[in-house]
């Protein structure tokens, strides 16, 4: 699993994308405020794509999405 960490203000989005039994990849989205513990996070969900690359950028995508529209 490859993934990343966004921030913007108090809020941090962790990406990643996850290689499936299918030999797809679910790129995934976990967003916290920063002050919170790690299990408090939210999961967006951000779809299933055919290569590793592709499920990182929808990932890195929609969490930016989430940030700047601050979808908590």
């Amino acid at each position: 699993m490859n993934g990343k960490v966004l921030q913007s203000g108090t809020h941090i989005a962790r990406i990643a994308a996850v290689l499936q039994p299918d030999a797809t990849w679910e790129a995934q989205v976990f967003v916290r405020l920063t002050r919170e513990p790690e299990i408090a996070e939210t999961y967006i969900p951000s779809g299933i794509y055919t290569s590793e690359d592709e499920a990182l950028k929808a990932a890195h995508e929609r969490a930016q999405r989430a940030l700047d529209e601050h979808e908590f």
